[in-house]
């Protein structure tokens, strides 16, 4: 995977943001505005030229597109650079359609880099809500292993079609179970065992993460809460046959590893439990940069990094932190604030670059 730096960007119709053209800078940038005035549209709108779609839950065309826009498509142009080397990357849609060129040749698949997007509210979900936790694990698993969401996809199928066949029920009803279970337990052993690898791997990281980023000792460590470690395909699907009968009463899947979690210790404790709100915004934020880490581990170079206000229950100390870590990387940042404490951190730091959006056009 080539992770290339934009240099620069140019929107049209998107959101509230205006044609000005963001030229970055290859190390921080630092972006400041009141709220409101398209701060986060402009990461994006990053986010969405290199992983093909928003980091917003179920956003459509007709939400991102600016209603007061004279034309009925979205443009989005970039240069991206690498070394010495540029290239032009750029994604145009409509209601109906979405293309993507790469030095003006149309792209179906390829783009020139990937992002991480870290948003100030999904320390709380992540802690809170094992559907987040679930969701967080698997697209970011997809990021770095295409075969795992390819099998993802299948799994999901599977299982939809499973239900289907366990909300209708009838005479059929055990025929069409011990078919589809084959492929549901198959999707399930590799899902579970490629789930495990992946944290084992990231445990490595998140530890000395944490000491890097907030200068203070603390053993973090991230465990799969799952029926299915260790087990092969063919125990799996014995499970199910088992769980047949249970199954179509409650007319869905009770047990899979759609519904696995993952456990977030702190010190050995459940970072949700006992942790305070500032404690899991640091355990959240080092499992983010030790995956950024993973990454650069396995394709060799890093994605960019698109930080949105990350300032609120980080104590300044805790800033100034971040801000050394993130200055001793060699990743592209992107990031906001609307907090004047933090802005003013943050315009302390040496080349980079800072950028001032009032609705949504450069200052």
């Amino acid at each position: 995977m080539n992770c290339w730096k934009v240099k620069k960007l140019q929107v049209q119709n998107f959101r509230n943001l205006g044609k000005d053209v963001f030229d970055f800078s290859a190390g921080i940038n630092c972006i400041f505005g009141q709220n409101g005035n398209g701060k986060t549209n402009l990461l994006e709108a990053v986010y969405l030229l290199t992983n093909k779609k928003s980091f917003r839950k179920n956003t459509s065309y007709s939400q991102m597109i600016n209603i007061e826009g004279a034309s009925p498509e979205m443009i989005i142009q970039s240069v991206f650079e690498k070394d010495d080397d540029q290239v032009a990357y750029s994604l145009r849609m409509t209601d109906e359609l979405e293309e993507r060129y790469l030095n003006n040749v149309f792209e179906k698949s390829k783009t020139p880099s990937t992002s991480v997007f870290i948003n100030p509210f999904d320390s709380y979900s992540f802690h809170t809500s094992s559907t987040f936790r679930r969701h967080w694990f698997d697209s970011h698993i997809s990021l770095i292993d295409k075969e795992y969401k390819q099998v993802l996809a299948r799994f999901q199928k599977s299982i939809r079609f499973r239900n289907s066949i366990l909300s209708m029920g009838g005479k059929n009803a055990s025929s069409q179970l011990q078919a589809i279970d084959e492929q549901v337990a198959e999707y399930s052993s590799f899902l579970t065992a490629r789930r495990e690898n992946f944290l084992n791997e990231l445990n490595q990281h998140i530890t000395p993460t944490f000491k890097a980023v907030f200068s203070e000792d603390h053993k973090l460590e991230l465990d799969l809460d799952s029926m299915f470690v260790h087990w092969d395909a063919t125990k799996i699907f014995d499970f199910y046959r088992h769980q047949e009968m249970s199954d179509i009463k409650a007319q869905l899947t009770r047990v899979g590893v759609h519904r696995d979690d993952f456990i977030f210790s702190f010190d050995g404790l459940n970072a949700f439990e006992f942790c305070s709100l500032g404690q899991q915004k640091m355990a959240f934020l080092s499992l983010i940069f030790a995956y950024i880490e993973l990454f650069r581990y396995k394709f060799t170079s890093y994605p960019i990094v698109l930080i949105d206000d990350v300032s609120g229950e980080l104590d300044s100390q805790r800033w100034k932190n971040l801000i050394s870590y993130l200055e001793t990387k060699k990743f592209q940042v992107l990031i906001t604030t609307a907090n004047e404490s933090f802005r003013k951190e943050l315009e302390r730091i040496p080349e980079s670059k800072k950028f001032f959006i009032e609705h949504g056009k450069l200052t």
